[in-house]
């Protein structure tokens, strides 16, 4: 499936990457570049820090009332 957007942007990245010599960094400092020419306002906000998990790790719950699972019979596949 051909979709405009999609060809005219995968394009432009690789015309840009072939301008830098695909060096990722590079790339990024000439887009700063082009940000600082075109004159408009550029946001920059302070990374954010991963927040603390959440998730509880399992735990067996009834002590020894818990019954193992019985793996000597096959189990229908």
């Amino acid at each position: 499936m051909f979709d405009p957007i999609v060809d005219e942007i995968r394009s432009t990245r690789e015309r840009l990457a072939m301008l830098e010599g695909g060096d990722i960094h590079s790339i990024a400092i000439a887009a700063r570049k082009r940000q600082e020419l075109a004159g408009t306002k550029v946001v920059t906000r302070p990374a954010r820090r991963p927040e603390p998990s959440r998730n509880n790790p399992l735990r067996p719950s009834g002590g020894s009332s818990v019954t193992p699972i019985d793996t000597s019979s096959p189990t229908a596949g």
